[in-house]
C-alpha cells in the first residue's frame, strides 16, 4: 500500500462495542478495510479534484471484494451499492428462503429436501445481511451517527418488519399467486409491496378479463352456430374501432348486424 496515498484516508471505527470487528455493510466479521473511494483509484480522483469521504472502514472479505472496483465517493453510496450487489448475488437462495417453509420439507424426497434446506439457510443469512443497517462510527475529525432503524414493509396498512412475513401475508390473506407475485415484487419493484400489488392485480385482471371474454365468445358461437374464429376476429375488429366496447358489447353488435333476422 502506498503510504502517501493511504494518508489521505481517515480510519473509521465503530462507536459501540457490539460492533467492534463487524463489517459496516453487512454485519459479518470484518477482516478488511474498505477504502472510500478505492485506494487504487485515488490518484486519478485527486488529479481531477473530485470530492469524496476519504474514509477507511471495517468490511468483511466479500463486501470488500464486491466494492473493490466501485468508483463511489461516499460511504452512503457504497452502502447502497453493496446491498444491491448482495441482493443480485444471492437472488436464488433468497427466493428459496422466501418461497419455502421448514414444514414443507417432510413432503419432499431426501435429496430435494436437502437442496431446499441448504438454499433456505444461505437465503436466510443473505436476508439478515441485507437487513443490517450499519452502525455509528467515528473518525479523527467527526462522529457519524447511523440511525439503526428496522426496515418496514407496508402491505395495505398492515406493517411488517420482516420481508418474508409480509410476503406470506400477501399469499395467505390477499390470495396472490406466490411465484408470479414474488417475481413482480423482487425483480420489477425491488420489494415495494404497494407497487407490486397494484401491478399484480392489473395483470391478473387483464388475464381474467381475457379468459371471461374467450368464454363469452365460445358460448356465443355455440348458441348461434357460428364459427368461433369468425366471431373472435369480428369482436376484435369492433373493439379496435371502438375501444370503449366490451366483449359483451361487441357480441351484441355482431348479433344485431349480422345474425339477427
Amino acid at each position: 500500500m502506498n503510504k502517501t496515498l493511504a494518508s489521505y484516508y481517515q480510519q473509521a471505527y465503530a462507536c459501540e462495542q457490539q460492533h467492534f470487528n463487524q463489517c459496516f455493510y453487512c454485519g459479518c466479521e470484518a477482516t478488511e478495510r474498505d477504502h472510500c473511494p478505492p485506494l487504487h483509484m485515488l490518484q486519478s480522483i485527486i488529479d481531477l479534484g473530485e470530492e469524496a469521504d476519504f474514509v477507511a472502514i471495517a468490511a468483511c472479505y466479500e463486501c470488500h471484494a464486491l466494492l473493490h472496483n466501485e468508483r463511489l465517493m461516499t460511504i452512503d453510496e457504497r452502502f447502497s451499492k453493496l446491498k444491491k450487489k448482495l441482493s443480485n448475488k444471492y437472488a436464488k437462495p433468497l427466493r428459496v428462503y422466501n418461497m419455502w417453509e421448514e414444514s414443507e420439507l417432510g413432503d419432499m424426497s431426501d435429496e430435494f429436501a436437502h437442496s431446499i434446506q441448504a438454499g433456505m439457510k444461505l437465503g436466510k443469512e443473505a436476508a439478515e445481511r441485507l437487513a443490517f443497517t450499519g452502525f455509528s462510527y467515528a473518525t479523527e475529525e467527526a462522529r457519524v451517527t447511523v440511525r439503526e432503524k428496522t426496515k418496514e414493509f407496508d402491505v395495505e396498512g398492515t406493517v411488517f418488519t420482516d420481508f418474508k412475513e409480509a410476503l406470506n401475508y400477501c399469499i395467505t390473506v390477499l390470495k396472490v399467486q406466490k411465484s408470479d407475485f414474488y417475481k413482480i415484487l423482487v425483480e420489477d419493484y425491488q420489494g415495494d409491496f404497494s407497487k407490486a400489488l397494484s401491478q399484480y392485480r392489473h395483470r391478473h385482471d387483464k388475464v381474467t378479463a381475457a379468459k371471461d371474454g374467450n368464454t363469452l365468445i365460445k358460448d356465443f358461437s355455440k348458441l348461434h352456430k357460428q364459427n368461433s374464429d369468425f366471431v373472435t376476429r369480428t369482436v376484435k375488429h369492433f373493439i379496435s374501432k371502438d375501444p370503449s366496447l366490451t366483449t359483451e358489447g361487441a357480441l351484441d353488435k355482431l348479433y344485431n348486424n349480422y345474425i339477427k333476422k
